[in-house]
């Protein structure tokens, strides 16, 4: 089979899932899914990010996410960032690895009523448009993800294939 070559570097792409689970995928597909259970949404070298969604009386929501960055050095930690309803659980992304996290406080910032999570990756220096936002809401967890190849290059999961589009179901 032939293999796609690598996106550039400078390409960006983003995925979000919503309440309800709405999915749109790193090439604009749209699928839900209305249904409870655990999820990956993205997988590759650097981060595993995973959802957990549950059955509500009149819809399905996020009700988790971790963000697991990877280590990328032998005797280095993996750090985690995990969000559930209502408030951060655990937290140990250092900003010494390829992701920071802007301050230990349990939202970035709110508005609105909506707690705002963002981990940029990259340095800071690089700008912001690399990024995985978590957004805590009555009506459940959003996750927004923004960036360029070099995070996500070869990504799979719910979020779909960074490098060949769609996504793949288990059987």
């Amino acid at each position: 089979s032939l293999k796609p070559p690598p996106s550039p570097l400078s390409v960006i792409k983003s995925c979000s899932i919503n309440p309800d689970p709405h999915y749109v995928t790193w090439d604009n597909s749209y699928y839900d899914y209305q249904g409870g259970c655990d999820q990956i949404a993205i997988d590759n070298d650097l981060m595993q990010v995973q959802i957990r969604t549950r059955p509500r009386k009149w819809y399905s929501t996020i009700t988790q996410v971790a963000v697991k960055i990877k280590a990328q050095m032998p005797g280095d930690l993996d750090e985690v960032f995990h969000v559930k309803g209502e408030g951060i659980g655990k937290n140990s992304i250092t900003g010494n690895g390829i992701a920071h996290y802007l301050n230990d406080t349990p939202a970035n910032y709110v508005r609105w009523g909506y707690k705002f999570h963002t981990i940029h990756l990259g340095s800071p220096s690089e700008g912001k448009n690399s990024y995985i936002r978590i957004v805590d809401s009555q009506q459940g967890i959003s996750l927004q993800v923004n960036g360029r190849a070099e995070f996500f290059e070869n990504s799979r999961g719910m979020c779909g294939s960074w490098s060949t589009g769609g996504v793949r179901f288990q059987n």
